[in-house]
């Protein structure tokens, strides 16, 4: 039976699909939930990112208009026009380093870190700085940065108009951007932004535990960040890059992130904020938790507990009661169902315990009744070949009174005395080998006085099959055969009709088994009666001219179940041969009472 087509199947599917488009609902719910507060916290903190970043663009670029108007400041035209030599030289020079020490602290241009002067006639150069800690590195490299790419070149910086990187230092915030301005007469100005500083804007941002802000370039690398370790991986780096712009939920370390960038117009740099999407979650109404979390879990319990009730009440007596009708089904009658169950499963128990009960019943008194119609059979078709050689024998000795051979009616009805004296046992459902051989010969003696001197026969048995024990008359009506069919219809040819009967053991299996042949010198079987014993359809169709065989194979599937252990030929040189496979148990028992044991081995005198 497919599993579709039960009842515990369609219960349980048709629970599922009650409670299945519930349980949906409930998740694409909070799905949904989750989806528009991630977009509302996304869009929220975009805009402040864009509004923050634009105030970054807005101060760099007031720093490259800071450098322009330089050129109306009176000193600049008298460094440029002045030697170091000159007092007035010196003087310019000092009030430009406290102008610039004045703008790089005020509000505005706090974020600018140095401002700085590079003088390509006397090669030197002139700046202020916020961090004095790397005072003398600073001077040695924009010095020699400006040598390299101001002095005898003319050009302001590799890519003039815009922010060069530039790295002062091994700390870890010693990254810079810088942005140089010709101010004519080999005069040229600089400013310097800290990468770190750039992040400052974004300090007020609530990002969480674990999360961070961070400062990248168009090729992935860290430039600047909050203390966080997230940016550790690369292809995490260059996917925030890539998606700059936008925002997405991304992986890293197992978690989930909610990731914002956006690009500067004036820089080439990727600001990014991080978050941990349970941090933003943090704030959903307790309601949009508990749909989420608590109602799938209680949804998936109820339902554990829903099918452990219909597993008690319902799955198991129906299984109870589909094993029972199968062992039913099997023979087994003495199957019974307990009826501690609901009450309709109890009717159903009580009820197939009733059924199973009438049917046990019916099939022993059915069984008791087939064996005593079986016995009955066996006995009437024992006894109904006494009539049949009754006739036989009552002719034979007519025949003699008729010849007045008196000596051998005496004989005969010595013999006929032995041999209906063991017709006359039929109570015995089996017989001695023995004895059925012994009650032959008292039939071959009567039939040898009637055909005499044109009948012989030899019996040769090995000792340990004479205490083999079969049905009473198997062996007779095979002999009497061969001589009403093979001798009596045999053309005269002046050779005497031979009967051999004889035992030997099986080879399938020499100990259980043994086989017992009946030869004889006539015409053998006709084609179309062996093929018909061979197919088994002999007994079938047979009449009164082969009674003997019919009974003796209807016997012998009585009481070994298969008729197919006798076994029907023609011997090459001519005459019939049959052939009886006979269990064979008492080969120890010949040698303990006494037997002949050389067995019998006798012959015909004619």
């Amino acid at each position: 039976m497919r599993i579709w087509h039960s009842v515990r199947f369609k219960i349980v599917f048709g629970f599922f699909v009650v409670i299945a488009p519930m349980v949906v609902f409930l998740i694409y719910n909070n799905l949904y939930a989750m989806k528009v507060v991630r977009q509302q916290i996304s869009a929220h903190y975009d805009n402040l990112l864009q509004t923050n970043i634009k105030q970054n663009d807005n101060i760099l670029h007031e720093y490259m208009v800071y450098l322009n108007r330089l050129e109306s400041n009176p000193d600049v035209p008298l460094i440029q026009a002045l030697t170091a030599a000159d007092s007035d030289f010196m003087l310019a020079k000092i009030r430009l380093l406290n102008q610039f020490v004045r703008d790089s602290s005020g509000i505005y241009y706090g974020m600018m870190d140095t401002l700085f002067i590079f003088d390509r006639k006397a090669d030197d150069l002139y700046y202020v700085t916020q961090d004095n800690s790397t005072y003398t590195d600073k001077k040695d490299v924009l010095l020699g940065w400006s040598r390299n790419y101001l002095r005898g070149t003319g050009r302001l910086q590799p890519d003039a108009g815009e922010w060069t990187p530039m790295i002062i230092g091994t700390a870890p915030d010693s990254q810079y951007l810088m942005w140089t301005y010709d101010l004519g007469l080999d005069v040229y100005a600089g400013v310097l932004v800290r990468d770190r500083s750039l992040l400052r804007v974004l300090e007020g941002f609530d990002v969480g535990p674990d999360g961070g802000t961070f400062l990248l370039n168009k090729k992935g690398e860290l430039l600047a960040d909050s203390d966080s370790t997230l940016m550790n991986d690369n292809v995490f780096r260059q996917a925030i890059v890539s998606r700059a712009g936008d925002y997405g939920v991304m992986k890293q370390g197992g978690e989930s992130y909610l990731v914002l960038s956006q690009a500067s117009d004036q820089v080439d740099v990727v600001y990014a904020i991080v978050m941990r999407e349970d941090f933003i979650l943090q704030n959903l109404p307790f309601f949009q938790k508990v749909l989420y979390y608590w109602i799938p879990l209680l949804v998936a319990l109820l339902l554990m507990i829903y099918l452990v009730f219909l597993q008690r009440i319902m799955f198991k007596p129906l299984v109870d009661l589909i094993r029972g009708m199968r062992k039913l089904g099997q023979g087994r009658f003495d199957i019974r169902l307990p009826t501690d169950q609901s009450s309709e499963f109890a009717f159903m128990s009580g009820t197939f315990n009733n059924m199973a009960g009438q049917i046990e019943k019916l099939k022993i008194d059915v069984y008791e009744e087939q064996l005593r119609v079986q016995k009955a059979e066996y006995k009437h078709l024992q006894v109904q070949i006494n009539p049949h050689f009754y006739m036989n024998s009552l002719n034979i000795v007519y025949n003699l009174a008729a010849l007045k051979d008196f000596k051998s009616v005496q004989k005969l009805s010595l013999h006929l005395a032995d041999y209906f004296r063991f017709l006359m046992q039929s109570h015995r459902q089996t017989v001695r080998l023995e004895d059925e051989l012994r009650h032959i010969g008292h039939y071959l003696e009567i039939q040898k006085i009637r055909y005499a001197g044109k009948l012989d026969y030899d019996v040769r048995v090995q000792p340990e099959h004479l205490r083999c024990e079969l049905s009473p008359l198997m062996v007779q009506p095979f002999v009497e055969n061969s001589i009403i069919h093979g001798f009596g219809k045999k053309v005269p040819d002046g050779t005497m009709f031979r009967i051999e009967i004889e035992t030997e053991a099986d080879a399938a299996d020499p100990e259980a088994f043994m086989l017992l042949l009946i030869r004889d010198n006539g015409i053998g079987f006709p084609a179309d009666m062996l093929a018909d014993l061979a197919a088994g359809t002999y007994a079938e169709g047979t009449g009164e001219e082969h009674l003997g065989i019919w009974n003796i194979l209807r016997r012998y599937r009585m009481l070994y179940g298969d008729e197919r252990g006798i076994a029907f030929a023609n011997a090459p040189e001519g005459g019939a041969v049959v052939t009886i496979r006979l269990p064979c148990k008492g080969a120890a028992a010949s040698a303990a009472d006494g037997m002949n044991d050389a067995g019998i081995d006798e012959e015909g005198t004619g």
